[in-house]
């Protein structure tokens, strides 16, 4: 196999343009990994997995993958890198090529979406628990809260995320 020195540069440098600064540092011992949720629930590019093709300048060949999007920033493989590869930030990294290049996973966008409605990317309707349990029906977050949801889609009208023109 031969190694295009200049598709490795090319996705190194997308990665650390999008935040990913610390890819180089990968040595692929894999403590990432190990303690990764997502890795552990089956999706196959994430962590070290994601960070070797990378590394190998397999950006195209990888963007229509899902696996980033199962990310939950969690950040256990941060805390556990000895390197301070900031596995969590190059993951981030990959997901903002991906909306760039319009590489979204189908559950990405409804979380966009509940991010954009309520201010949470994961959002059930807490009223009646909270009620049984006997606490007050409404949060004080953005989901109840029409100031604080018209500051978060100013900010998201207003970022990358919303030249992609799906709010």
């Amino acid at each position: 196999m031969i190694i295009d020195q200049s598709k490795i540069d090319e996705a190194i440098a997308t990665i650390i343009g999008y935040g990913g600064h610390n890819i180089l540092n990968c040595i692929q011992c894999g403590a990432c990994s190990a303690v990764c949720p997502g890795v552990r629930a089956g999706f196959p590019l994430l962590c070290r997995t994601l960070i070797r093709h990378l590394q190998s300048g397999e950006l195209e060949e990888i963007i229509e993958d899902a696996s980033s999007w199962g990310c939950q920033a969690c950040n256990r493989c941060t805390e556990v890198c000895p390197r301070d590869v900031r596995p969590q930030e190059v993951v981030f990294a990959f997901r903002r090529y991906q909306a760039n290049q319009l590489a979204f996973s189908t559950s990405s966008v409804t979380s966009q979406m509940n991010l954009f409605e309520t201010g949470h990317a994961v959002y059930t309707d807490p009223r009646e628990l909270r009620t049984r349990v006997g606490l007050p029906a409404q949060t004080p977050t953005s989901a109840f809260d029409d100031q604080a949801k018209q500051e978060i889609q100013t900010l998201i009208n207003n970022s990358p995320m919303g030249e992609l023109g799906l709010f």
